[in-house]
């Protein structure tokens, strides 16, 4: 059992340093999450100080703390997203999004099925569950790296849609897997079901939550932090037991939260007529109050939460093959990934060097997070078992935030050093 004082000041220490490493970001180029990965590795798997095995109070509250991290991550992902420049790149950013998410599938699904020893479907499972960049990784990159903020926005909605990506293949993988007579038909109805049913729910959950705080604003206004938090948990739980995906709802949920709410006819000349929205949508001081107290939360939530993805790493299966196999699985995602990178030459800097940085912060955004780490978990609690599919998993994760953090820091440890234009 853990000495509560020990807890306590392990938390502590952890929502410090995280603090420390984001600030220390522009001076070592290096983000705060492969530490603090490497610093759960240390106190877990390896010298046990935690006990992080099986059937461990770490291991059993993994879905509990996986669920409440995401919820908080997202929520502030959507709510800090502009709905105005999200439109503008929501074409392009969809197109590189879900081109780049399904070609690294399939191949990494392929070479899974020719190493591994894993039927196709086992195969595709582990290739679509590290398809895409972690959407709670991407959005503590972007508020830390300079880009442009079209380029930044796209990250950040590429990496929310690929966690779609990321979890709704391998589950209708699974389906099949687990039922025989799942017909394609099926399988495409349940992927637009679940899809368009979680934005609708989303922005629903939102509107409705809006007008309340509105019809209330002078009873819900000092606690409004507090409540929307309660309704957001409440909005994700619900779109999971309705066979929905709680990423998409409490994702969408943000974005119309702050698009609706913030609306405000106070600036407006004395003849114009508020419409429905302003009337009775709009809470642009509380949006404002909410995104402050959300961007500390979000803070210590992604902090404690990449300590605890290091915890959950199995030692015993690092054999050098299977070293040199998530080596190689980590860079061919950034081969596959490069090929793309032109697709998004519109939201770059037209400085050649810039725009060089900008294209291998592009091809180095690679690091898996917590997608891949759910999906490891379902074949064990469907009653399939993989032979080594979540320790295979879990080195690909470990790996590729180890390649995403040295090629973003040799790429941007001089990005302010641009050659200098010849006097003329």
């Amino acid at each position: 059992m853990i000495n509560v004082n020990i807890l306590f000041v392990f938390v502590a220490a952890v929502a410090i340093l995280g603090f420390i490493l984001n600030s220390l970001f522009d001076k070592i180029k290096i983000t705060s999450i492969l530490p603090l990965m490497l610093i759960g590795l240390v106190i877990g798997p390896a010298l046990h100080l935690i006990n992080t095995g099986p059937g461990s109070v770490v291991q059993s509250l993994t879905p509990y703390i996986s669920a409440l991290a995401i919820a908080f991550i997202l929520f502030d992902v959507g709510l800090n997203m502009d709905p105005k420049r999200l439109r503008k790149v929501f074409y392009t950013a969809t197109k590189f999004t879900f081109v780049a998410a399904i070609s690294t599938g399939l191949v990494l699904g392929a070479i899974a099925y020719l190493t591994f020893g894993w039927n196709l479907v086992e195969s595709m499972m582990f290739g679509f569950a590290l398809s895409g960049p972690s959407s709670i990784i991407v959005p503590t990159l972007v508020k830390v790296i300079r880009a442009p903020d079209d380029l930044k926005t796209t990250l950040l909605y590429e990496s929310v849609s690929s966690d779609t990506v990321e979890l709704i293949i391998p589950i209708i993988l699974l389906e099949i897997l687990v039922q025989s007579n799942l017909t394609p038909v099926g399988v495409f109805g349940l992927v637009i079901a679940t899809i368009f049913g979680s934005i609708i729910f989303g922005v629903a959950a939102a509107i409705i939550w809006l007008f309340i705080m509105n019809r209330f604003k002078s009873y819900s206004r000092e606690y409004s932090w507090m409540l929307t938090i309660a309704v957001v948990l409440a909005a994700y739980g619900i779109s999971e037991i309705v066979g929905l995906n709680g990423l998409i709802t409490v994702f969408v949920f943000g974005i119309i939260f702050t698009a609706v709410g913030s609306n405000s006819s106070s600036n407006a000349g004395p003849a114009h007529e508020p419409s429905f929205a302003e009337k009775y949508l709009s809470l642009p001081d509380d949006v404002e109050h909410i995104k402050s107290y959300q961007r500390e939360v979000a803070l210590f939530t992604s902090t404690f939460f990449f300590v605890y993805i290091g915890m959950l790493f199995s030692v015993s299966s690092a054999t050098l093959l299977a070293v040199l196999l998530t080596v190689m699985l980590a860079l061919i995602i950034i081969l596959v990934r490069s090929a793309f990178v032109p697709m998004l030459k519109g939201y770059m800097d037209k400085d050649p060097h810039y725009r060089g940085k900008q294209s291998s912060l592009i091809s180095y955004n690679v690091a898996r997070g917590l997608s891949p780490s759910i999906v490891a978990t379902l074949p064990l609690a469907a009653g399939i078992v993989i032979p080594g599919f979540l320790d295979a998993i879990f080195m690909v994760i470990l790996f590729t935030n180890v390649v995403s953090t040295i090629g973003i820091f040799f790429a941007y440890r001089d990005y302010d050093s641009a050659p200098k234009k010849p006097a003329a």
